[in-house]
C-alpha cells in the first residue's frame, strides 16, 4: 500500500478548492446583500503571523513497544512469584522468584554472566552492580562506583541481600577452614624444598656451551680446507678493491697497464682455491668414536643440569600458584557473593507481558516464564524510495497519536534496502518516541507521521480559510482595520474591510504563506 496518497500537497489542494467555493459564495453575498441580512457564515478575525513555516508530508505509521522478548528462568525450581500482566517493573523491583529466591531488575546493558566476589577480576559487570547498589540506596554518599569488587562492594551486597531476603554469606565455615589449612601446609612444604637449594641458569648455559663446542670440534674441516677458504676470502677482498675506481692501487695499476692482469690473477686464484676446498671437504668432518663419546658426555651433563633447573623453576611456579589459591580461599571465606541468578540487567524498566508459566509451575534452567518488553516506544513507517532524501538519521519528527496528542520523535533507523511491492518501492524508517513514559500508548496502534520537507523562514502566514478566490484569478485577504481579534465580526465587507491581493507559498498544518502588501499583526476576516 502506498503512503503518499495522504501527503499534504494533495490534501491542501482539496482544502483550497473547498475554501475557494465557500469564500466565493461569501464574497458574492457580501456584495449583493445589505449588512442587515443574516450572513450564512459566522465570521471572526485573526492576526497575520510572521515566523518560520514548515512544509510537512504526512505518512501512516505504526506504534510499537521496543525490545520485546521472553524472560527465562536462570535456575530450576518452582515459580513462587510473578508480577501481574501489564505491570511496569521499575529498577530495584522483583521480576520473579523461583523457590522464593527473588531476581531483582537493575539498570544496565551488560548481561550478568559470572559469579562475583573478592577474587573476581575487574570488569564492567562489577561497575554495573555497584551502580545498582548506589541507585538502590546501599552506598555511602562518598562511594564512587568502579570496576573492582572490594570489601565495600561485599558489605553493600550483604545489606541488600538481607532486605530482599536473599541468603547471605555467613562466617568462615568448618569446611572452608579445613581447605585453608590444607593449602597452607602445601605452601610451607614447597617453601622448604626450595630453601634446600637448586640449579642456576648460569650452570645450564655453561653446560650448553660445552655441548656446542664438542659438536663443532667433531665436524671441523682440515687445515688445507681452512687455508683454501681463507685464500678465497682474501682474493675476493682484493678483487673488490681493484674494481673500485677511487682506490689508489687501482689507479696505480691502471696507469702502468697491470690492472687487468692483476684482476685476472685474482680470479684464477679464487677458482683454484675453490677446487682445493671441494677436494678437501669432509676429509676430517666425520665424527669418530672419541668425538662421539665427548658429545654424548656433554649432552648428558647438559640434560641433567637442565632437568634440575626446570624442577626448581616448577617448584617456584608451584609455590606462587599455591599462595594465590590460599589467598583466594581466604577471600572467598569472608566475601559476599553476587550470582548471575540474583539480578537481571535492562536499560529501561520492563513491562510484564503474557504468562508462559504461572505461579506454582515447576521449571528447569532457561524455562520460559513470561513475555516482556521495555517501556521504550518506537514508530515504524514507510517512505517512497524516490522520497528517501527527505529523511535523515537524527531528524526530529512529530507524530499524532490516536488520542490526537502530538509528541516528538527522532529518526533512529533508515533501511538501506529498498522493499519492492506491486504498489511501489519503499524504504522503512524507525522513529524513537522521546519521553515515552509521559504518554499512554498501545502496542501496534496506528499513528500519523509528519515529516518536515521544506522550511520557509520568517514569512507572513494566515489560516488557509482566510484565502478568498478572486474572479479574475489569484487570491486575496479581507483586511479589517479594527483592533479586536477573535470576536465575532459584525462589520460590512467593502466598507469596514478592504481586499488585498496576495500570492501564496507553503501550505502546512492549516496555514499558508502569503506575500503581498500586508504586514504582521493586521487583522484578517475568516469564517469562525
Amino acid at each position: 500500500m502506498k503512503f503518499n496518497i495522504f501527503k499534504n500537497r494533495n490534501f491542501y489542494i482539496l482544502i483550497v478548492l473547498l475554501v475557494i467555493g465557500s469564500a466565493a459564495y461569501y464574497f458574492g453575498t457580501q456584495n449583493t446583500e445589505s449588512s442587515s441580512v443574516n450572513k450564512t457564515l459566522q465570521l471572526t478575525t485573526v492576526q497575520i503571523q510572521q515566523g518560520d513555516l514548515e512544509k510537512k508530508e504526512e505518512y501512516n505509521g505504526t506504534l510499537r513497544q521496543t525490545n520485546s522478548k521472553i524472560l527465562n528462568s536462570p535456575i530450576s525450581g518452582v515459580v513462587t512469584f510473578i508480577p501481574e500482566e501489564g505491570t511496569i517493573i521499575q529498577f530495584g523491583e522483583i521480576l520473579f522468584a523461583i523457590d522464593n529466591k527473588p531476581v531483582i531488575l537493575v539498570e544496565g546493558s551488560v548481561p550478568f554472566y559470572r559469579t562475583l566476589d573478592l577474587n573476581s577480576d575487574p570488569g564492567p559487570d562489577i561497575l554495573q552492580v555497584e551502580q545498582a547498589l548506589i541507585y538502590l540506596g546501599y552506598a555511602a554518599d562518598s562511594f564512587v562506583a568502579d570496576d573492582i569488587f572490594d570489601q565495600t562492594t561485599s558489605d553493600m551486597l550483604n545489606k541488600l541481600y538481607i532486605d530482599y531476603k536473599i541468603e547471605t554469606k555467613s562466617e568462615v565455615t568448618p569446611s572452608e577452614q579445613v581447605a585453608i589449612n590444607l593449602k597452607q601446609t602445601e605452601v610451607e612444604n614447597i617453601e622448604d624444598t626450595i630453601d634446600s637449594g637448586g640449579t642456576t641458569i648460569t650452570e645450564v648455559n655453561d653446560k650448553k656451551k660445552k655441548l656446542d663446542d664438542a659438536k663443532e670440534d667433531a665436524i671441523e674441516e682440515n687445515a688445507a680446507w681452512k687455508a683454501a677458504d681463507t685464500a678465497i676470502k682474501d682474493a675476493e677482498e682484493s678483487l673488490t678493491l681493484y674494481r673500485d675506481e677511487t682506490n689508489p692501487k687501482t689507479k696505480e695499476k691502471k696507469a702502468d697497464g697491470t690492472l687487468d692482469a692483476a684482476i685476472e690473477d685474482l680470479e684464477q686464484t679464487i677458482e683454484e682455491q675453490k677446487r682445493i676446498k671441494a677436494l678437501e671437504k669432509g676429509k676430517e668432518s666425520g665424527i669418530d668414536a672419541t668425538e662421539a663419546l665427548a658429545i654424548e658426555t656433554a649432552q648428558k651433563a647438559y640434560d641433567d643440569t637442565l632437568k634440575e633447573y626446570n624442577e626448581g623453576v616448577d617448584q617456584v611456579a608451584e609455590l606462587a600458584k599455591a599462595k594465590e589459591e590460599l589467598e583466594e580461599l581466604k577471600l572467598a571465606s569472608r566475601s559476599e557473593t553476587f550470582s548471575p541468578t540474583n539480578a537481571y540487567a535492562s536499560e529501561t524498566p520492563i513491562i510484564v507481558g503474557s504468562y508462559i508459566n504461572k505461579v506454582g509451575s515447576a521449571v528447569v534452567l532457561n524455562s520460559q516464564l513470561y513475555n516482556i518488553s521495555s517501556i521504550g516506544i518506537e514508530v515504524v513507517f514507510q517512505v517512497d524510495a524516490s522520497d528517501q532524501e527527505t529523511v535523515a538519521l537524527g531528524d526530529n519528527v512529530e507524530i499524532e497519536l490516536p488520542t490526537d496528542e502530538r509528541v516528538p520523535t527522532v529518526i533512529t533507523f533508515i533501511d538501506q534496502v529498498v522493499t519492492q511491492t506491486q504498489t511501489g518501492d519503499f524504504i522503512e524508517v524507525i522513529l524513537e518516541v522521546l519521553n515515552p513514559e509521559e504518554i499512554e500508548a498501545y502496542d501496534q496502534a496506528p499513528v500519523k507521521v509528519f515529516v518536515t520537507t521544506e522550511i520557509s523562514q520568517n514569512v507572513l502566514y494566515v489560516p488557509v480559510n482566510a484565502l478568498i478566490a478572486l474572479a479574475e484569478g489569484g487570491y486575496a485577504l479581507e483586511i479589517y482595520d479594527g483592533e479586536v481579534e477573535g470576536s465575532t465580526f459584525e462589520g460590512e465587507s467593502g466598507v469596514d474591510t478592504i481586499y488585498v491581493a496576495v500570492e501564496i507559498g507553503v501550505f502546512t498544518d492549516g496555514f499558508v504563506e502569503v506575500i503581498g502588501n500586508i504586514a504582521k499583526g493586521q487583522l484578517v476576516v475568516v469564517p469562525r
